[in-house]
């Protein structure tokens, strides 16, 4: 019986040190496709390309990092802040009852802060 286990804890090593299942080190980080987005669309062009890549670390990185530019782009307002102007809350008394209770936590930005407070103090008038 102890001949047979050792057997098996060898054949388990050589399989687990084996250089075929070794894992394959990224060239590039998640931080370094976000900056550099030329290469990271051309990764990505490949990996589409061909799905043999999908699990390689270079095409999980260029993904992430492309999920994160993403990310970035849509949390960035492309206009002025409507919540930043006290008008947008003049016919939105809800709104401006969360806004404020908000402000209250200090969950809000300054900026939306001072709008609702300006028209809650205009409304009152």
């Amino acid at each position: 019986m102890r001949c047979v286990c050792a057997a098996g804890v060898v054949a388990l090593l050589a399989v687990i040190t084996s250089s075929a299942f070794a894992l394959e080190r990224a060239q590039h980080t998640v931080d370094w496709y976000q900056a550099h987005q030329q290469e990271r669309e051309s990764v990505l062009k490949a990996c589409q390309n061909d799905h043999s890549y999908d699990n390689s670390a270079d095409c999980r990185n260029a993904t992430s990092a492309m999920h994160g530019a993403l990310a970035d782009s849509l949390a960035r307002p492309t206009g002025p802040d409507p919540e930043a102007n006290p008008a947008y809350y003049a016919h939105n008394p809800g709104v401006l009852a969360m806004t404020l209770s908000q402000c209250s936590h200090h969950q809000a930005p300054p900026a939306w802060c001072q709008a609702a407070q300006l028209a809650s103090t205009n409304a009152r008038r």
